[in-house]
């Protein structure tokens, strides 16, 4: 979902940017849910809001959170050290940043159900 919290950058029209985040049950995992609905949330970002930017963020020990963002064209950006509190322990954050100009999207347009 492309976020407005206030913990967040959300979304900000002036700057054209926003923030995408994702949070699966894990019974879901491995699916290929968040690679999909990432690209048709982008797809409006880019093409409907005009975006410029998309930003999002997941905890270090999420590796395949981080591989959906790098395989949806994300770049890593930086870490954001001792960011979160994840089941009672500390955590750094990965920040990941995708520009309008550098999206791809998928060859094979997503189909409304």
């Amino acid at each position: 979902m492309l976020s407005a919290g206030s913990s967040t950058p959300g979304w900000n029209p002036d700057y054209r940017s926003a923030s995408l985040g994702y949070c699966l049950d894990e019974a879901m995992w491995g699916h290929g849910f968040a690679t999909e609905a990432a690209h048709a949330l982008l797809r409006w970002a880019f093409d409907t809001l005009d975006l410029n930017r998309v930003q999002s963020e997941t905890v270090t020990r999420n590796v395949a959170s981080a591989r959906v963002l790098e395989k949806i064209g994300f770049v890593r950006e930086g870490t954001l050290r001792e960011d979160c509190i994840v089941n009672g322990e500390v955590s750094d954050s990965w920040v990941f940043g995708l520009i309008r100009r550098e999206w791809q999207p998928p060859a094979v347009p997503i189909q409304a159900c």
